[in-house]
């Protein structure tokens, strides 16, 4: 079997990962990419495709495929369920990311503490913080402070979700759910930098938060210990939603208040960009492995030992 992904997001990190456990690599690159991805050595993986679009008409028969945001955002939940892709992961859990109302629902089931969701422009009495439908990396979000700044805005063509503005610090915190050993990893955790969301010297009233990078960050332990039960929370919730078991890696996007209060505002359902900066490893990955794992290897060696112990046909749905 092969591993492949689509020649965006975090594909360094997980055709690396995979060709650190000696697996086959297959990078599905259009042509402007060719060049960038050539000069990382990786030009011996790469399939070229015309569109992305071109991937479901491909035989992949033995491919096993790693989705990204840029894959979900380019081929689309909808397309990604009906296809016969074997995707490492849940391909559920990816449309449950792309539904804001389903996103909730699933946050809620977890307990986690999720900010307001406002169903009705009326019913907005505070600052909200304004969101397109889909993995679009922060594209087309705005904050409002009334229902009239946020008629202004909208764009009729546009799904937004409305949600209570909480002031605090942005924790992206990324988990593994590994079948293989039966056990939840906390992997790592960041920061994401938000164009001009984050700028010190500002000239407007309404910022960016496009996702242009992202930040390591070590969070305190007492903290931390709140984020593994969260993840347990998360995946329990996964499996009573949806009945399936959650496969791999998942993230759960938070703030934390001044209060030291965490909320719990989107999760991703598959590797997040914010892996990146833990590249050959983290803290917390190497205090389990005692090695370098990086979110690609650590995916790449859960395929290794799942095809050990025959395991691997349920997880590929």
């Amino acid at each position: 079997m092969k591993i492949g992904t689509l020649a965006s997001h975090s594909a360094l990190n997980i055709i690396t990962g995979a060709k650190a456990e000696g697996f086959e690599t297959a990078l599905y690159c259009t042509p402007d990419r060719i060049p960038f991805y050539k000069s990382f050595g990786l030009g011996d993986s790469i399939i070229e495709l015309e569109s992305f679009d071109e991937l479901l008409e491909l035989d992949l028969s033995d491919v096993i495929i790693i989705p990204h945001g840029s894959f979900v955002a380019y081929i689309g939940a909808d397309r990604i369920l009906k296809s016969d892709l074997q995707i490492f992961g849940n391909k559920e859990l990816l449309k449950w990311e792309e539904d804001r109302n389903l996103k909730s629902q699933m946050m809620i089931e977890a307990g986690l503490n999720v900010p307001r969701e406002y169903k009705h422009l009326d019913e907005i009495d505070s600052p909200v913080i304004v969101k397109t439908h889909g993995a679009a990396g922060g594209e087309g979000y705005f904050i409002a402070a009334n229902k009239k700044e946020i008629e202004e805005n909208l764009d009729p063509s546009k799904k937004y979700s409305f949600q209570e503005y909480i002031v605090g610090t942005k924790i992206f915190t990324t988990y593994f759910n590994s079948i293989a050993q039966d056990r939840l990893e906390i992997f790592g955790a960041d920061i994401r930098y938000e164009t001009d969301a984050d700028a010190n010297l500002r000239f407007d009233d309404r910022p960016s938060f496009i996702v242009i990078g992202n930040l390591p960050v070590v969070l305190r332990e007492s903290t931390l210990a709140q984020y593994f039960d969260m993840g347990v929370g998360f995946v329990n919730a996964f499996q009573k939603l949806v009945g399936q078991k959650l496969v791999g890696p998942f993230c759960i996007e938070t703030i934390i208040d001044r209060n030291q209060k965490i909320y719990s505002f989107e999760f991703s359902g598959r590797i997040v960009a914010g892996t990146n900066v833990w590249m050959p490893t983290s803290p917390y990955s190497f205090t389990l492995f005692g090695e370098q794992m990086w979110m690609g290897r650590r995916i790449a060696l859960e395929i290794k030992q799942l095809m050990a112990s025959s395991m691997l046909d349920e997880v590929l749905r």
